[in-house]
Protein backbone atom coordinates (compact mmCIF):
# COMPACT_ATOMS: atom_id res chain seq x y z
CA UNK A 1 0.00 0.00 0.00
CA UNK A 2 2.86 2.39 0.84
CA UNK A 3 4.40 1.64 -2.55
CA UNK A 4 1.26 2.46 -4.52
CA UNK A 5 0.48 5.50 -2.39
CA UNK A 6 3.97 6.73 -3.27
CA UNK A 7 2.96 6.68 -6.93
CA UNK A 8 -0.13 8.69 -5.99
CA UNK A 9 1.97 11.27 -4.13
CA UNK A 10 4.25 11.55 -7.16
CA UNK A 11 1.27 12.17 -9.44
CA UNK A 12 -0.30 14.71 -7.11
CA UNK A 13 2.87 16.76 -6.67
CA UNK A 14 3.31 17.00 -10.45
CA UNK A 15 -0.35 17.68 -11.26
CA UNK A 16 0.27 21.35 -12.16
CA UNK A 17 2.65 20.36 -14.96
CA UNK A 18 1.48 20.14 -18.55
CA UNK A 19 -0.06 16.78 -19.29
CA UNK A 20 2.78 16.32 -21.78
CA UNK A 21 5.42 16.29 -19.00
CA UNK A 22 3.33 15.37 -15.98
CA UNK A 23 4.44 11.75 -15.78
CA UNK A 24 7.87 11.03 -14.33
CA UNK A 25 10.45 9.66 -16.77
CA UNK A 26 11.22 5.97 -16.55
CA UNK A 27 14.33 6.29 -14.30
CA UNK A 28 12.30 8.22 -11.70
CA UNK A 29 9.05 6.27 -12.01
CA UNK A 30 9.68 4.11 -8.95
CA UNK A 31 11.37 6.75 -6.76
CA UNK A 32 8.42 7.97 -4.70
CA UNK A 33 6.95 4.49 -4.33
CA UNK A 34 10.18 3.05 -2.93
CA UNK A 35 10.81 6.09 -0.75
CA UNK A 36 7.36 5.65 0.78
CA UNK A 37 8.16 2.05 1.66
CA UNK A 38 11.33 3.20 3.41
CA UNK A 39 9.44 5.84 5.36
CA UNK A 40 6.89 3.27 6.53
CA UNK A 41 9.53 0.78 7.64
CA UNK A 42 11.54 3.50 9.38
CA UNK A 43 8.44 4.56 11.26
CA UNK A 44 7.57 1.01 12.33
CA UNK A 45 11.03 -0.33 13.13
CA UNK A 46 11.27 1.28 16.57
CA UNK A 47 7.74 0.26 17.54
CA UNK A 48 7.92 -3.50 17.08
CA UNK A 49 9.51 -6.41 18.92
CA UNK A 50 12.80 -7.98 17.84
CA UNK A 51 10.96 -11.04 16.55
CA UNK A 52 8.65 -8.85 14.47
CA UNK A 53 11.63 -6.85 13.27
CA UNK A 54 13.39 -10.03 12.12
CA UNK A 55 10.39 -10.94 10.00
CA UNK A 56 10.07 -7.45 8.54
CA UNK A 57 13.80 -7.16 7.87
CA UNK A 58 13.91 -10.56 6.19
CA UNK A 59 11.07 -9.56 3.89
CA UNK A 60 12.61 -6.14 3.29
CA UNK A 61 16.03 -7.53 2.34
CA UNK A 62 14.36 -10.08 0.08
CA UNK A 63 12.47 -7.23 -1.56
CA UNK A 64 15.66 -5.18 -1.96
CA UNK A 65 17.24 -8.08 -3.79
CA UNK A 66 14.17 -8.52 -5.94
CA UNK A 67 14.00 -4.85 -6.93
CA UNK A 68 17.72 -4.13 -7.35
CA UNK A 69 19.62 -7.22 -8.42
CA UNK A 70 16.84 -9.32 -9.91
CA UNK A 71 15.49 -6.45 -11.99
CA UNK A 72 19.02 -5.76 -13.23
CA UNK A 73 19.33 -9.37 -14.38
CA UNK A 74 15.92 -9.09 -16.05
CA UNK A 75 17.27 -6.14 -18.02
CA UNK A 76 20.44 -8.01 -18.95
CA UNK A 77 18.22 -10.79 -20.27
CA UNK A 78 16.07 -8.34 -22.23
CA UNK A 79 19.12 -6.88 -23.96
CA UNK A 80 20.34 -10.34 -24.92
CA UNK A 81 16.88 -11.48 -26.04
CA UNK A 82 16.35 -8.44 -28.26
CA UNK A 83 19.74 -9.00 -29.86
CA UNK A 84 18.78 -12.61 -30.55
CA UNK A 85 15.40 -11.63 -31.96
CA UNK A 86 17.07 -9.10 -34.25
CA UNK A 87 19.20 -11.87 -35.71
CA UNK A 88 16.38 -14.38 -35.91
CA UNK A 89 15.94 -16.92 -33.14
CA UNK A 90 13.53 -19.37 -31.52
CA UNK A 91 11.62 -19.52 -28.25
CA UNK A 92 13.87 -22.39 -27.17
CA UNK A 93 17.02 -20.32 -27.74
CA UNK A 94 15.62 -17.38 -25.79
CA UNK A 95 14.65 -19.75 -22.98
CA UNK A 96 18.21 -21.10 -22.87
CA UNK A 97 19.48 -17.53 -22.56
CA UNK A 98 17.06 -16.90 -19.69
CA UNK A 99 18.09 -20.08 -17.87
CA UNK A 100 21.75 -19.11 -18.17
CA UNK A 101 20.87 -15.69 -16.81
CA UNK A 102 19.26 -17.32 -13.75
CA UNK A 103 22.29 -19.54 -13.16
CA UNK A 104 24.62 -16.55 -13.28
CA UNK A 105 22.31 -14.61 -10.98
CA UNK A 106 21.89 -17.21 -8.26
CA UNK A 107 25.14 -19.16 -8.61
CA UNK A 108 25.18 -22.19 -6.34
CA UNK A 109 22.81 -20.65 -3.78
CA UNK A 110 19.76 -22.43 -5.22
CA UNK A 111 19.10 -25.35 -7.54
CA UNK A 112 17.40 -24.14 -10.71
CA UNK A 113 15.35 -26.70 -12.59
CA UNK A 114 15.01 -26.66 -16.37
CA UNK A 115 11.36 -25.61 -16.25
CA UNK A 116 12.43 -22.18 -15.01
CA UNK A 117 13.81 -21.51 -18.49
CA UNK A 118 10.31 -20.40 -19.58
CA UNK A 119 9.68 -18.14 -16.58
CA UNK A 120 10.39 -15.10 -18.77
CA UNK A 121 7.13 -15.73 -20.63
CA UNK A 122 5.22 -14.86 -17.44
CA UNK A 123 6.85 -11.44 -16.83
CA UNK A 124 4.47 -8.80 -18.25
CA UNK A 125 6.93 -5.88 -18.20
CA UNK A 126 8.87 -7.60 -20.98
CA UNK A 127 5.86 -7.09 -23.24
CA UNK A 128 3.89 -4.00 -22.28
CA UNK A 129 6.91 -1.79 -21.37
CA UNK A 130 10.18 -3.20 -22.71
CA UNK A 131 13.22 -2.35 -20.59
CA UNK A 132 11.06 -1.04 -17.76
CA UNK A 133 12.69 -3.40 -15.28
CA UNK A 134 15.81 -1.28 -14.88
CA UNK A 135 13.61 1.51 -13.49
CA UNK A 136 12.96 -0.61 -10.40
CA UNK A 137 16.68 -1.07 -9.82
CA UNK A 138 17.49 2.56 -10.61
CA UNK A 139 14.55 3.88 -8.60
CA UNK A 140 15.26 1.72 -5.58
CA UNK A 141 18.92 2.69 -5.38
CA UNK A 142 18.00 6.33 -5.98
CA UNK A 143 15.37 6.24 -3.23
CA UNK A 144 17.86 4.62 -0.85
CA UNK A 145 20.35 7.41 -1.48
CA UNK A 146 17.66 10.07 -1.16
CA UNK A 147 16.52 8.45 2.06
CA UNK A 148 20.05 8.64 3.47
CA UNK A 149 20.01 12.38 2.75
CA UNK A 150 16.63 12.66 4.45
CA UNK A 151 17.95 10.87 7.55
CA UNK A 152 20.85 13.34 7.72
CA UNK A 153 18.91 16.54 7.00
CA UNK A 154 15.48 15.72 8.40
CA UNK A 155 12.75 18.22 7.58
CA UNK A 156 15.23 20.43 5.70
CA UNK A 157 15.24 17.81 2.97
CA UNK A 158 11.45 17.72 2.52
CA UNK A 159 11.17 20.72 0.18
CA UNK A 160 13.93 19.37 -2.09
CA UNK A 161 12.24 15.98 -2.25
CA UNK A 162 8.83 17.45 -3.05
CA UNK A 163 10.35 19.67 -5.74
CA UNK A 164 12.01 16.65 -7.35
CA UNK A 165 8.66 14.86 -7.50
CA UNK A 166 6.83 17.99 -8.65
CA UNK A 167 9.08 18.26 -11.71
CA UNK A 168 7.36 15.23 -13.22
CA UNK A 169 9.00 14.58 -16.56
CA UNK A 170 9.87 18.21 -17.32
CA UNK A 171 13.62 17.71 -16.91
CA UNK A 172 16.15 14.98 -17.52
CA UNK A 173 16.78 13.02 -14.30
CA UNK A 174 20.49 13.85 -14.14
CA UNK A 175 19.81 17.59 -14.58
CA UNK A 176 16.90 17.67 -12.14
CA UNK A 177 18.75 15.82 -9.41
CA UNK A 178 21.91 17.90 -9.91
CA UNK A 179 19.89 21.01 -9.03
CA UNK A 180 19.45 19.56 -5.55
CA UNK A 181 23.02 18.40 -5.06
CA UNK A 182 22.69 14.83 -6.32
CA UNK A 183 25.32 13.69 -8.82
CA UNK A 184 24.02 10.42 -10.24
CA UNK A 185 27.20 10.04 -12.27
CA UNK A 186 29.11 9.70 -9.01
CA UNK A 187 29.91 6.23 -7.70
CA UNK A 188 29.68 7.59 -4.16
CA UNK A 189 26.04 8.56 -4.65
CA UNK A 190 25.04 5.02 -5.64
CA UNK A 191 27.28 3.46 -3.00
CA UNK A 192 25.17 5.12 -0.32
CA UNK A 193 22.26 2.96 -1.44
CA UNK A 194 24.30 -0.24 -1.26
CA UNK A 195 25.67 0.82 2.13
CA UNK A 196 22.10 1.04 3.38
CA UNK A 197 21.38 -2.49 2.15
CA UNK A 198 24.51 -3.75 3.90
CA UNK A 199 23.47 -2.05 7.14
CA UNK A 200 20.10 -3.80 7.00
CA UNK A 201 21.77 -7.20 6.49
CA UNK A 202 24.02 -6.53 9.49
CA UNK A 203 21.04 -5.50 11.61
CA UNK A 204 19.25 -8.73 10.70
CA UNK A 205 22.36 -10.79 11.46
CA UNK A 206 22.59 -9.17 14.90
CA UNK A 207 18.99 -10.17 15.65
CA UNK A 208 19.42 -13.83 14.68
Amino acid sequence: MAHELGHAVHSQTAQDRSILVQDAPLPLAETASTFSELLLYDNLSDKITDDEKKIMLSEKIDDLYATIMRQSFFTIFEVAAHEQIGKGTTIDEISKTYLQNLKEQFGNSVAISEDFSIEWICIPHFYHTPFYCYAYSFGNLLALSLFQRYKKEGTDFVSSYINILAAGGSKKPEKLLAEYGFDISSQKFWQEGFDYVESQVRTLAALT
